[in-house]
């Protein structure tokens, strides 16, 4: 039991560190700027002390907000300001001072030069600093060996007087440069990591006396964080030592040659200003994006509605390439029981209607048995097809097939014809045309057989079709992935999804959607999900859209009356037509003796319609004009107020049937006349 409880604490210290280490990404500043070296201490919460060099390691100056960037993980800061500072009261600077006090500088004149020096450099240390300094002594033959010496503090008067000690009254015999640097590191090392930290190396001599050797000096160095070595060469030889150049080159600090002891109190003032200078920056990280979501419309009206649906016969049976046989979207019943409970008045919807085109032809001709058709077979005279009057005569043979083993048809009713294109074809330019031209033309003598088809029910209808989602979004970083979603409850209706900023307003529609089922949701909702690139997720919710249900019984209880649609199809226009024939005059002139039947206020739309063939604009165009044919026999009938009468052509735009197949692209080309009223 005991090892268990171990072990499920071991889990939990492990889980937890990993969990403050993600919290705790380390701070990340950068200058950005070519070539430049930075070192920063970080102060409060949202501010940090930041060293700047170019390749030589000097100080930087004149740099601007624009030239940080601060992060911590992936989160970027927004930097507030940029202040350059002489000295910063708040934070003490970290420095240690090796100074080489060997006889060549009491023999080469240069003490009194070099502690000047100093004492001018060290004129700028305060009482908050933390300065050490380390010199040399000879070790002597004393156990353990020490060959350096040091002093902490911040009063200058004290450590210009250890510094003078040190030369005063005897310098060392041997350099022991190494020992000394090493031990500074070991100083800097016990600094705390956020802290800057600072080195400055003065010496006259190689080392030649250290048991330290250069490698371990380097090693020693390895891992600093916000550290900075900068060192003065005042050997007797010529260039830099290179030792010492790559020592501070490699520690985001530079060295400088004296060639002479008037060359110390320039360089030191120089470096005086490169270490004790910084900037303060502020900053603060940028905050996650925040937002809301609008909803329009702000709720969703479904009502049974009476529907008259005179729908045109389509007189068209369409076939697959180089096919005789008739497509399986035909309704085809299995013989005469099923034929006999067939009724065209339970048919809902114009599609419907017209793949059962061959079962509502053979109830009519059973109906009218004075009535005979003639079966046109086509093909598209073009490819496979090309010449093949058999292979129409073939799709004409299919048409007669059917109607009379299912619906009893005598062959002598039927006249069967056979020919390449259509009298009238589709354009062969495009495949869309070909297929279309792929047909049986079923003609007749006798109105009633082609009549338009009606039938009468009531369908839920939404009183909108598409939602709009508005979106306010408040960001201070870049957004790099985005998801809406459309819900119905619980359940997901539709998702957009891309990369970059969200659209500010994203539509959902809801024609695909069957009235019947968006009633049974309840309600609708949609959700913004986003994600910006510094890792922050946001997701805002609208309010729910609540859907209505408005029953035809309550319309009834309110006396507020049942609301009836009329839709009346015309019989199809031929491709790229706009005369009203025969057939077409027939069902406006029906639409005239209905509106004179209700003797009410009625509202008149006539929308014409084109199919997907061809450029929009001319489309759009001969739409209109097949709308105003009809509009203009409407009004100068005088059936209807002017006013009362809307009058458009939308083209191939929101098409009633699917311009993916045939019959949805012939059913297209129509204008559909509806009435609005209230019984």
């Amino acid at each position: 039991m005991k090892k268990i409880v171990g072990l499920f604490c071991l889990l939990f210290a492990v889980f937890s560190w990993v969990d403050r280490s993600l919290a705790l990404d380390a701070l990340e500043v950068r200058v950005l700027r070519p070539e430049a070296r930075s070192s920063f201490q970080p102060l409060a919460e949202g501010k940090v002390l930041v060293s700047v060099q170019n390749k030589d390691g000097e100080h930087v100056t004149g740099l601007q907000k624009e030239d940080f960037l601060i992060r911590q993980g992936i989160k970027t800061a927004k930097i507030l300001s940029v202040e350059e500072v002489r000295e910063q009261r708040d934070v003490g600077l970290n420095l240690v001072l090796v100074v080489d006090n060997s006889y060549s500088m009491k023999e080469r004149k240069a003490v009194e030069p070099l502690l000047a020096a100093l004492s001018s450099f060290l004129a700028l240390v305060r009482p908050i600093d933390n300065v050490h300094v380390v010199t040399f002594v000879d070790p002597g033959t004393k156990q353990p060996r020490v060959s350096t010496k040091t002093f902490q503090g911040n009063d200058v008067s004290a450590l210009n007087q250890f510094l003078r000690d040190s030369f005063f009254p005897k310098t060392t015999d041997g350099t022991y440069l190494y020992d000394a640097m090493q031990k500074g590191l070991e100083i800097i090392r016990q600094m705390p990591a956020e802290s800057q930290k600072f080195m400055l190396v003065f010496s006259d001599g190689e080392d030649i006396n250290s048991r330290v050797k250069a490698e371990d000096v380097g090693l020693a160095a390895k891992g600093l964080t916000n550290f900075s070595a900068y060192a003065v060469d005042y050997m007797d030889k010529p260039g830099v030592d290179t030792f010492l150049s790559s020592f501070v080159q490699g520690n985001n600090g530079m060295i400088r040659k004296a060639k002479s002891a008037d060359d110390f109190l320039p360089i030191f003032s120089k470096l005086s200003t490169t270490i004790f200078h910084r900037y303060l920056v502020t900053y603060r990280f940028l905050a996650p994006p925040t937002g809301t979501l609008f909803p329009v419309p702000s709720s969703v009206n479904i009502e049974e509605v009476t529907i008259v649906d005179s729908s045109p016969l389509l007189n068209h049976v369409y076939f697959d390439t180089g096919k005789s046989r008739i497509p399986d979207r035909y309704v085809s019943l299995s013989g005469p029981q099923e034929s006999g409970a067939f009724s065209e008045e339970k048919l809902t919807g114009t599609m419907e209607k017209y793949h059962h085109v061959l079962n509502v032809i053979g109830k009519r001709l059973l109906a009218n048995p004075e009535a005979r058709i003639t079966l046109v077979g086509c093909n598209s005279n073009t490819g496979v097809e090309r010449g093949k009057i058999a292979l129409s005569k073939s799709r004409a043979e299919a048409v007669s097939a059917y109607l009379q083993s299912v619906w009893g048809i005598d062959s002598s009713r039927m006249e069967i014809k056979a020919r390449n294109l259509p009298a009238v074809p589709s354009t062969s330019r495009v495949p869309e045309g070909i297929v279309e031209n792929q047909r049986v033309e079923i003609l007749s003598n006798h109105p009633a057989v082609l009549d338009t088809i009606k039938s009468t029910y009531v369908q839920e209808q939404a009183d909108t079709k598409e939602i709009r989602i508005s979106s306010s979004l408040q960001i201070e970083t870049e957004i790099v992935r985005w998801q809406f979603r459309l819900l119905g409850g619980d359940k997901v209706l539709a998702v957009r999804e891309g990369v970059g900023t969200p659209p500010v307003e994203l539509v959902f529609s809801l024609e695909g959607l069957d009235s019947r089922n968006l009633a049974a949701l309840g309600q609708l909702s949609a959700d913004l999900e986003v994600k910006d690139k510094d890792g922050n997720e946001f997701g805002v919710s609208t309010y729910p859209i609540a859907i209505n249900v408005i029953r035809r019984e309550e319309r009834i209880a309110q006396k507020t009356g049942n609301k009836v649609v009329e839709k009346y199809g015309l019989i199809l226009f031929d491709f790229d037509r706009t005369e009203l024939k025969d057939r077409n005059q027939v069902v406006v002139n029906r639409v005239l003796t209905r509106v004179a039947e209700l003797n009410k206020s009625v509202a008149m739309n006539i929308v014409g319609h084109t199919d997907t063939i061809g450029k929009e604009k001319y489309n759009v165009e001969l739409s209109e004009r097949r709308a105003k044919a009809v509009y203009d026999i409407i009004h100068q009938a005088g059936a209807v107020p002017a006013a009362e009468i809307n009058n458009v052509g939308n083209g191939p735009n929101n098409p009633p049937y699917d311009n993916s197949l045939p019959e949805g692209r012939s059913l297209n080309r129509t204008v559909i006349i509806t009435l609005l009223y209230t019984e």
